[in-house]
């Protein structure tokens, strides 16, 4: 990360401890680098907008090319698939009970390669729903899921927050495709 002598300069004069800076001026570096690379990348999370660029899948891209396991298989109805594989109990759970959700049209495991470019790395959500609306069974409505045990912030690893924040800026802002992080199929509307 390259910085200007005139923002080097700030942080130092900003510092409250100096004398650790002194003892061990290796270390205090090591640690003001992974604390000045962590805020910049979180400004570039936190500031960004994604905008549609036009950009279309063709179906021939959807053809499922993952050789899994059977015990990774989950047999479906409404899906473009007969069977669609999960990478957790949690994902099993929550298929098991879209299939039996009368209001949901059409559910997809999202493939490997799709994928939302985020300044933490590439971001691949996990399910895209079409759903009957409540109050008009003519109504639909499109959704984009990340499902994961719990969404307690805290407890997700990683740069996985900021991505999934990504994504939502993706989905909700740029495409005004509906984006939740749940836990359960109950967690639909």
């Amino acid at each position: 990360m390259k910085l200007t002598r005139r923002t080097l300069a700030t942080i130092v004069t900003g510092i409250k401890n100096r004398q650790a800076a002194l003892d061990n001026p290796q270390e205090f570096a090591s640690q003001a680098a992974r604390v000045i690379h962590e805020k910049a990348i979180q400004q570039l999370v936190d500031g960004i907008k994604y905008e549609k660029d036009g950009t279309w899948y063709e179906m021939t891209e959807w053809v499922e090319q993952e050789e899994t396991i059977s015990d990774r298989l989950a047999p479906v109805e409404n899906s473009i698939y007969d069977q669609i594989v999960v990478q957790s109990d949690t994902e099993r759970k929550f298929a098991e009970k879209l299939k039996k959700r009368k209001d949901v049209r059409l559910f997809v495991k999202l493939p490997g390669w799709f994928k939302v470019p985020t300044p933490v790395g590439q971001y691949n959500p996990d399910w895209a729903l079409v759903m009957e609306e409540a109050e008009d069974a003519e109504a639909l409505l499109y959704l984009v899921c990340e499902t994961k045990s719990t969404t307690v912030a805290d407890e997700l690893r990683g740069t996985e927050n900021q991505k999934i924040h990504c994504g939502e800026r993706h989905f909700s802002g740029a495409l005004n495709v509906d984006f939740r992080v749940v836990t359960s199929a109950d967690d639909l509307p």
